[in-house]
């Protein structure tokens, strides 16, 4: 492990720190939420901090990245790279470093500028101005552009600073996460731009458990509660008073207007482009929502989305409670057997009273609508995901968070999968997914879809549950037996009857 900020300044116990640094407290110098910060840097390979604006957690992470690039290897010692939206901050970065080193009294250490080659996808070559501390350690911390390109052949700690605001974040981020198949750390810190940033998805893949790391949220109100009003006093020579405090956290939130509480309190902004808007989504969710110890033993719908092996096989009930549908019962499975998978299905339509259910009949979900449909009868209806019956369905289920007429959890995996499906631009009213990565399918979208459309098809007589009726040969009975069977539960449109020499045996034809 690293030697700690303690440490480090008993052993240079008498010597001056920088001039930055003069009047503050020595061995005590980072505020609280500064070294919760720098704590879980220490103890995770993937951080993301959610941050308010103007906090000095930058300043306190130069900290950080001297602890870590100024030890030995064997006290954890590693190469710091560090990116960021604008060469400023770079260079910035840069100096917060040195001075750090200096008060640790980091000897032999060297600062300087260099040009980092820049080679584009066309195979064009730029020098970029970027900016080394090389310390005795034998490691550094470099300061670089934030293209994907700039982390090729790094390795060690990764620092993307304000990670909403740089360019092509989603290819960044997936650059610096391959470092954490060597042993590598990465660390995301930012304030938020917009709740379809992937910043924000980042962080709620790990709420959601998609993917491990940890998470810290630093808002104004931390920060004020840790020391920072009474820290600017001291820095900027001012009498620290409760008075002045609140006049001072006035005065910054009205300098921040309608933008506070993404800036300060660590609130997205609800951006454009989900096809379900996110404020939407957010005012749906209700803490009764999936839970089945609730079912009032109303009717209920159904929307299923098949899969096998790569992406979740989902199933969603809803009760129907007046004009609010209600998700009661949700089941997200990964590589279950279609057996297994059938089993739960008939479980759902046996113990809730199903007006209706919308199963995903697109490929691999033909022998399972076919199947359903055998048991259950017209309660069950396949639709194929064809882009006019994926519209459909998109359409029902908006109109539902529009009215305010869905109920459904507070849970992050459902509100990354809902945010995944957006309007395609330049295409009228068309929907597609543009997020189609192995961590968002929206295939829960797609299952709350498909039971949005049946709450909206006209009403069964339900009079309890019931399987449909087996098959007769077609070339026994009378005639009034066999057009009986075809106008019942199982009927079949024309071009799909079997000929009428063909006889059913052990559930196929």
């Amino acid at each position: 492990m690293m030697l700690t900020e303690a440490q480090l300044f008993a052993k240079h116990e008498g010597d001056e720190l920088p001039v930055a640094l003069e009047g503050l407290p020595r061995g005590d110098l980072l505020l609280k939420y500064q070294s919760r910060a720098l704590a879980e840097c220490s103890h995770h390979a993937l951080i993301v901090i959610e941050k308010s604006r103007r906090i000095g957690l930058t300043w306190g992470i130069a900290a950080f990245a001297v602890l870590t690039a100024g030890a030995a290897r064997g006290e954890g010692g590693d190469d710091v790279s560090y990116i960021s939206f604008s060469q400023e901050m770079t260079r910035e970065f840069i100096d917060d470093c040195a001075m750090w080193a200096k008060a640790y009294n980091f000897a032999g250490m060297e600062v300087g500028e260099f040009l980092f080659d820049d080679t584009d996808e066309h195979g064009n070559t730029r020098g970029i101005r970027a900016f080394r501390i090389t310390f005795a350690s034998g490691f550094e911390i470099t300061a670089l552009s934030s293209a994907p390109r700039s982390l090729r052949g790094r390795k060690g700690v990764v620092i993307i600073d304000e990670a909403a605001f740089v360019d092509n974040l989603a290819e960044l981020l997936k650059a610096a996460l391959a470092l954490l198949m060597w042993g590598g750390r990465v660390i995301v810190i930012s304030t938020h731009n917009g709740i379809d940033n992937p910043f924000n998805q980042l962080l709620d893949e790990i709420h959601s458990g998609r993917r491990k790391g940890s998470t810290v949220k630093i808002t104004l109100k931390d920060a004020i509660a840790d020391g920072l009003y009474e820290r600017i006093c001291l820095v900027t020579g001012r009498e620290a008073t409760e008075d002045g405090k609140r006049r001072w956290e006035a005065d910054v939130r009205a300098a921040y207007g309608d933008a506070a509480a993404e800036e300060l309190d660590c609130i997205p902004a609800t951006g454009a482009g989900s096809w379900i808007p996110p404020d939407l989504v957010v005012a749906a969710q209700h803490a009764d929502a999936g839970k089945p110890e609730l079912y009032a033993k109303g009717l209920c719908v159904i929307g299923r989305d098949i899969a096998r092996r790569r992406d979740l096989a989902v199933m969603w009930l809803f009760e129907i409670v007046g004009s609010i549908i209600w998700l009661r019962e949700r089941r997200e499975m990964r590589c279950v057997t279609f057996t297994e998978q059938e089993q739960i299905f008939d479980g759902l339509m046996q113990r809730y009273r199903v007006l209706r259910a919308g199963v995903d009949q697109t490929g691999m979900g033909e022998g399972e609508v076919e199947r359903a449909i055998l048991k259950h009868g017209d309660r069950v209806r396949g639709v194929l995901f064809t882009g006019p019956n994926k519209l459909s369905m998109a359409i029902a289920m908006k109109k539902r968070f529009e009215d305010g007429t869905i109920r459904i959890p507070d849970d992050p995996a459902i509100r990354a999968d809902l945010r995944a499906i957006k309007r395609a631009k330049g295409t009228g009213d068309t929907v597609r997914l543009v997020n189609d990565t192995d961590e968002v399918h929206a295939d829960m979208f797609w299952a709350c879809a498909l039971a949005c459309e049946e709450a909206e098809q006209p009403e069964l007589n339900y009079t309890g549950y019931r399987s449909a009726p087996r098959r007769r040969k077609w070339d026994e009975g009378t005639p009034a037996e066999h057009e009986e069977h075809e106008n019942g539960r199982m009927r079949m449109r024309p071009d799909e009857r079997p000929a009428r020499t063909n006889t059913f045996k052990g559930g196929a034809w």
